[in-house]
């Protein structure tokens, strides 16, 4: 069937065009897009043409589908009307870059997860994104007493932050811009802005003095790793029990990085690289913003028709946005 779709169509190109979706086969379901929500990290990477195994131009990018089944193969066990979550198309006629962005996508039913009947579908299509920050938040496992620092307030970081002090620990967030920093603070978190001739951890020491049990970087930049290593506390030379500080490598890189080793070794920093999400972290931040635990509004800076992606795109690489979402349903078809 004929379908909209965004396409990358060579570097730092965006158009809108038709492409054919196939009808669902056994297992499998069609929906129709409510709203898609970009990847701000992921996916200006893959405009810029760095992001690693990229397939061929044109293709459709994006992976977070909000909407609803129109229609179930055999076998699925979804109904035609259903609220849900998806990724994107797993077919097409054209290339994919995990194929978000588009009108109708086929995908298998055991990959799509139900939006709960009290939860906004363009709410819901920032679930990928909290799901991966909830990941990464289930990896450093952080017990309630303990304090965290977020580095970077994209999308990404407003998200990690949110979801570390809902699971109870203090967290202190920071970024060089202040409207990221007044946007956490409006959300109630503690955020400062890191300014000009200030380091990051003379920065933190104002709120964190002993330094944090846990650092999640998500600015994407290598240069900021050495920085934000003294951001950890100390661990004494002592015969004492206790879980050391740990690093988690939230933000996505394109290239290599490194990491000094003295400072890490002398604290014996634990560094964790969270992949993406699994399904369960999916499933239980829409369960977190349905039951108004995790407010995710504020964080969609433009709610756009798809026929605006060019201009989208344009102003998120220009720092204009957190993300944006598509919304889909008065496209024609």
């Amino acid at each position: 069937m004929d379908s909209g779709a965004i396409l990358f169509s060579a570097v730092h190109t965006v158009t809108v065009a038709t492409v054919d979706i196939p009808q669902p086969g056994p297992g499998e379901v069609l929906l129709r897009a409510a709203y898609t929500c970009i990847s701000p990290g992921t996916e200006l990477r893959c405009l810029a043409g760095r992001q690693p195994d990229a397939a061929p131009y044109p293709y459709i990018p994006g992976y977070a589908l909000a909407g609803t089944v129109l229609a179930a193969g055999a076998g699925a066990h979804l109904e035609p009307g259903q609220r849900v979550f998806g990724g994107g198309t797993t077919r097409a006629s054209v290339g994919r870059m995990w194929g978000g962005h588009v009108q109708y996508a086929v995908q298998p039913a055991a990959d799509v997860l139900p939006v709960p009947p009290a939860l906004d579908l363009r709410h819901a299509a920032l679930a990928r994104l909290a799901g991966i920050a909830y990941h990464g938040l289930r990896l450093a496992a952080p017990a309630p007493h303990e304090t965290v620092v977020v580095v970077g307030l994209g999308v990404l970081g407003q998200l990690a932050a949110r979801l570390y002090a809902l699971a109870g620990a203090r967290v202190l967030a920071l970024d060089t811009q202040p409207a990221r920093v007044a946007l956490a603070q409006q959300a109630g978190l503690t955020a400062l802005t890191v300014t000009a001739g200030r380091t990051l951890a003379e920065t933190a020491r104002e709120v964190l003095p002993a330094g944090a049990d846990v650092l999640v970087d998500v600015t994407g930049a290598a240069a900021v790793l050495p920085q934000a290593l003294p951001l950890l506390r100390e661990v004494p030379w002592d015969d004492a029990l206790e879980r050391r500080p740990r690093y988690v490598v939230q933000g996505s890189y394109p290239d290599a990085f490194s990491i000094p080793y003295q400072p890490a070794f002398l604290k014996e920093i634990t560094f964790l690289l969270p992949r993406d999400r699994q399904p369960r972290d999916v499933a239980a931040v829409l369960d977190f913003m349905a039951r108004g635990q995790l407010p995710v509004a504020d964080l969609i800076s433009r709610t756009a028709p798809p026929a605006a992606a060019a201009t989208t795109y344009a102003a998120l690489q220009a720092g204009e946005l957190l993300t944006a979402v598509f919304d889909w349903q008065a496209f024609p078809g």
